[in-house]
C-alpha cells in the first residue's frame, strides 16, 4: 500500500479529528504539538512514514504539515485535511476575526470620542456602543458615524435666530433631508448626544430642547366642527371648511402659530377613528368632533392641550379592544372624559350584536385597566369580544 493509501486508513481518522479540531478552535494557521490518540500499529506505521521518523506521544503540526504536503495530498494542512475527509471549518476563525473586528470598531470609536472635549463624551459612546449602533459597522463606518454626530452637535451649538427643521438640519449638515429620520443610526446617536448636553426628555421635546423641530405639517389633526373662537387666528378658516360642509386638518404649524380657542364649557368628542368624522361631516351633525386617528400624534395632543387650557370639556370614545382601551386610559390622564365607555355600555353593544347575530373579533391579548370604571377591564377580559367604535356611530352623533 502507498504512503498516501495508508493515509487514508479509518485507524488515522482520531488524529486527523483532533488536528481538525485544534486548527478550528485556534486557526488554520495554527501549528505546534498536538497529543497522539490511540492508534493502531497499522495507523503509527503510517504515521511514522508520513513523518519519516519515529513518533513520540505528540505530533509537530509543522512537520505533519510538511510530510502531507510533500506526498501531494494538500498544499497546507487545512486543505490536506479536507483531501483525506476532514474538511476543517471556518466558523470558529470567522466569529474569533468578527469579534476581533468589533472590539477594533469599538476601540477606535471610543479613541475619537474620548478627544471631544464634551466631559460626557466617553459615557456616550459607552452607552451608543451598548444600545447597538455600531453594530455590522467597520471602522470606516464607525468613524464616519462619529463624524456626523460631532458636526451635528457643532452646527446646533451655533447662535442661530429661529429654531432649524430636523430635515433642513439633516440636510445642511449631513448632505441628506433623511440622514436623521427616526430610525436612522445618525438619528439615534445624535438624540442621545444631545440627551447627555441638555438632560433627558422625550424624542421631540429633547430635539425641540436642541432648537430643531419635527416636520409641522404632514400627520394634521382632524376635526368636524371646531366652535374656534373670533379671536383665534384659525377661526376663518374654520367657518370656512364648515361652510363648504367639509372636515378640517388642523397641523401643528398652523396650532403653534395660532393655538386653538375656544369659549370655556365647550363640549367636544374626541373619537379614536376618522370614520367618525367623516360620517358627521356626511351628516352635518352638529356635534363638534377631533379624531385621534389611533393612537395620538403630537399635534393631536397639542391640539387637545390647547382645547383643555381653554376650558373645554373634552369627552373621549374609542374602540372596545385592549388597544382603545388604553388610548383611553391615556386619554383620562390627559385630562378627557371618557364617555359611553362603561361596562355597561359594552354589554348594550354585545347585547346588540348578538339580536343582530353578528360575529365580533375577539382579542387576543389581556386589558389594561380601565379606571374610570374598574369592572369595564374584567368583563372585557372575560368575553374578548371586539366592538369597534363604527358599530355604534349613530349613538356618537346624537
Amino acid at each position: 500500500m502507498t504512503a498516501p493509501a495508508l493515509l487514508r486508513l479509518r485507524e488515522l481518522d482520531p488524529l486527523w479529528v483532533r488536528v481538525r479540531v485544534r486548527l478550528e478552535a485556534r486557526g488554520p494557521g495554527c501549528r505546534g504539538r498536538v497529543p497522539i490518540p490511540e492508534l493502531s500499529s497499522s495507523a503509527k506505521l503510517a504515521l511514522k512514514i508520513l513523518l519519516g521518523r519515529p513518533i513520540g506521544k505528540t505530533v509537530d503540526l509543522a512537520a505533519l504539515e510538511a510530510g502531507l504536503t510533500r506526498l501531494g495530498i494538500g498544499d497546507d494542512l487545512a486543505l490536506a485535511l479536507s483531501s483525506l475527509g476532514h474538511d476543517v471549518s471556518g466558523e470558529t476563525s470567522r466569529r474569533r476575526a468578527n469579534r476581533a473586528e468589533r472590539k477594533e470598531v469599538r476601540n477606535t470609536a471610543r479613541g475619537i470620542a474620548c478627544e471631544w472635549p464634551e466631559p460626557w463624551a466617553r459615557k456616550w459612546i459607552d452607552e451608543v456602543i451598548g444600545a447597538g449602533i455600531l453594530r455590522g459597522f467597520d471602522r470606516e463606518q464607525a468613524r464616519g458615524l462619529l463624524r456626523q454626530v460631532r458636526a451635528v452637535v457643532d452646527h446646533l451649538e451655533q447662535d442661530r435666530p429661529a429654531p432649524i427643521s430636523r430635515v433642513d438640519l439633516a440636510a445642511r449638515v449631513l448632505g441628506s433631508a433623511h440622514a436623521l429620520d427616526n430610525g436612522t443610526r445618525a438619528e439615534a446617536a445624535v438624540a442621545r448626544a444631545i440627551a447627555f448636553k441638555l438632560g433627558p426628555a422625550g424624542r421631540r421635546d429633547l430635539w425641540a430642547q436642541a432648537g430643531v423641530h419635527f416636520d409641522l405639517t404632514s400627520v394634521p389633526a382632524l376635526t368636524w366642527r371646531l366652535p374656534l373662537m373670533d379671536r383665534c387666528g384659525l377661526s376663518n378658516v374654520a367657518a370656512s371648511a364648515l361652510d363648504a360642509g367639509i372636515p378640517l386638518h388642523l397641523s401643528r404649524f398652523a396650532l403653534e402659530a395660532h393655538p386653538a380657542d375656544v369659549a370655556n364649557g365647550s363640549c367636544i368628542l374626541v373619537v379614536e377613528n376618522p370614520r367618525i368624522v367623516e360620517a358627521a361631516a356626511q351628516r352635518q351633525a352638529s356635534t363638534p368632533i377631533v379624531s385621534t386617528n389611533g393612537s395620538p400624534s403630537s399635534t393631536v395632543l397639542l391640539l387637545l392641550t390647547q382645547l383643555l387650557k381653554a376650558g373645554a370639556h373634552l369627552r373621549y370614545h374609542g374602540d372596545f379592544d385592549t388597544a382603545g382601551l388604553a388610548i383611553c386610559e391615556r386619554m383620562m390622564r390627559l385630562g378627557l372624559a371618557p364617555w359611553r365607555m362603561s361596562t355597561v355600555d359594552y354589554r348594550a353593544a354585545l347585547a346588540v350584536a348578538d339580536a343582530e347575530g353578528a360575529i365580533l373579533p375577539r382579542e387576543m391579548y389581556a386589558p389594561g385597566a380601565t379606571p374610570w370604571d374598574p369592572r369595564l377591564q374584567e368583563d372585557f377580559g372575560e368575553e374578548r369580544r371586539i366592538v369597534h367604535q363604527e358599530r355604534l356611530l349613530p349613538g356618537l352623533l346624537e
